[in-house]
């Protein structure tokens, strides 16, 4: 583990998710769908029951039965509850909005009537064993009272050996898993959470700037001492602003002729593909950081920019969907399971002003230029310019220094890394070493 000095967060709790698949060994595939199928009726009457003010401990009262475990009842009420809060914090930011775009928030359904995910409490509701002699995790489930279902996980490498480790180590909890089946597979999602020691931003040695926009995402890290660049990474995920045109065009289509019922599935979808590329990108942001010495990953403060974009229905609707906060939300929490801190830094004009000079530049597609007659100087990727200028105003930041000193002229050629979607459900490809293929050392 890093050894990081006295500067630190300490405590901090850090959660993450290790998605495996589950093989079923003894017991019936019907328990878990008719326990999905329980969960849903649970989550539907949760969503009717808090509407009309119940509290709590009265709607767990309420959703009582027989036929499905009390613990397991009480985390899909949790969850339940989760996604009421989220709906009533974005209808309470629309409602203080002077001009909101785009229609009210509708609070969640409760009218759907497939299986909802299996939340499931662990040692009450599902129980994970390491086999010593063939290294492999045995899953026992129980989706009914007296009814067990038993198997093994099988997933990526990596996720698999965090979870041993979960397993083995008092430092980590292992939390509620959730069981989903897609495509005649069934899905254990196991939750491990550790009090993370973060350092605070201002112990870091290397800068790393994060530019997010409509299709790609600019990373460049930089010497904290000496400015100068030690890698740099753009990752186009280009595809999620095709999936969101396509999906839009077929829901307005669906609402014109009354089909709400396949609007809803189609926004399910959506929101399920841009979470997919969301965790990888936010996944390659993290190991492209934890490559250097102490770094610090820094973020445009997005705060109030959306009410100051207004550029026509078309461009508010493409401009105000983009996932920065969920993205930025990703980064950070996966950060803090590797002990990184995150900060963020005034969004203004990154994207316009020469990382070099200071001065105000042109962007020509995708190329920066300095119309700074004495500095003159031509970035391959204006993206990469503003993600220069984000870990500029870290440094400044950081050390209290309002001087305008710049960064070196000369940059590292970008190399881009696409995130694109294959097969029927449009999945991206692994992240797996995406930032080691992006990465260009500074010479």
């Amino acid at each position: 583990m890093t050894v990081w000095n006295d500067c630190q967060r300490m405590g901090e709790e850090a959660t993450k998710t290790i998605q495996t698949r589950l093989h079923i060994a003894s017991g019936e595939r019907s328990w878990l769908h008719d326990a999905r199928l329980a969960s849903r009726e649970i989550f539907n009457e949760t969503i009717r029951l808090t509407q009309q003010g119940y509290t709590r401990t009265e709607i767990q009262r309420e959703v009582d039965r027989d036929d499905f475990l009390r613990n397991n009842k009480c985390a899909v009420v949790g969850k339940a509850l989760q996604t009421w809060d989220s709906y009533q914090s974005l209808k309470e930011w629309w409602e203080n909005q002077d001009d909101p775009d785009g229609g009210k928030p509708t609070p969640p359904s409760t009218d759907k009537s497939g299986a909802y995910p299996l939340v499931m409490a662990y040692t009450e509701g599902y129980r994970l064993t390491v086999d010593d002699d063939t290294n492999s995790v045995h899953v026992r489930i129980s989706p009914k009272p007296y009814k067990k279902v038993k198997g093994h996980l099988r997933g990526e490498p990596d996720a698999m050996d965090e979870l041993r480790d979960a397993l083995a180590s008092d430092e980590v909890d292992v939390g509620q898993a959730e069981l989903l089946y897609r495509d005649g597979v069934y899905y254990l999602h196991v939750t491990v959470t550790r009090e993370s020691d973060v350092p605070e931003p201002d112990t870091a040695d290397t800068v790393v700037g994060v530019d997010i926009n409509e299709r790609n995402v600019a990373l460049t890290a930089l010497d904290r001492e000496t400015m100068r660049t030690k890698g740099t990474l753009v990752l186009d995920y280009g595809r999620v602003k095709q999936e969101r045109q396509r999906y839009h065009t077929i829901t307005t289509r669906c609402q014109e002729h009354g089909k709400t019922s396949i609007h809803r599935k189609l926004s399910d979808k959506e929101e399920r593909f841009t979470e997919w590329v969301l965790h990888r990108l936010s996944r390659a942001v993290v190991g492209f950081a934890e490559q250097f010495p102490n770094p610090v990953i820094v973020f445009e403060d997005m705060s109030g920019i959306r009410e100051e974009m207004q550029y026509g229905t078309y461009m508010n609707r493409r401009l105000h969907r983009l996932p920065f906060h969920k993205f930025e939300t990703f980064v950070s929490y996966k950060a803090t399971w590797r002990e990184i801190p995150t900060d963020t830094v005034d969004a203004y004009y990154n994207s316009k002003t020469c990382s070099c000079c200071g001065e105000r530049g042109s962007r020509q597609g995708r190329r920066f230029q300095c119309t700074n007659g004495e500095c003159d100087v031509v970035q391959d990727h204006a993206d990469r310019n503003a993600s220069v200028n984000i870990a500029w105003r870290e440094k400044a930041k950081l050390d209290g220094n309002t001087t305008n000193y710049r960064t070196h002229k000369t940059q590292p050629q970008v190399r881009l890394v696409r995130l694109s979607g294959s097969g029927s459900v449009s999945r991206p490809t692994s992240s797996r070493s995406l930032a080691e293929q992006g990465v260009l050392a500074h010479g």
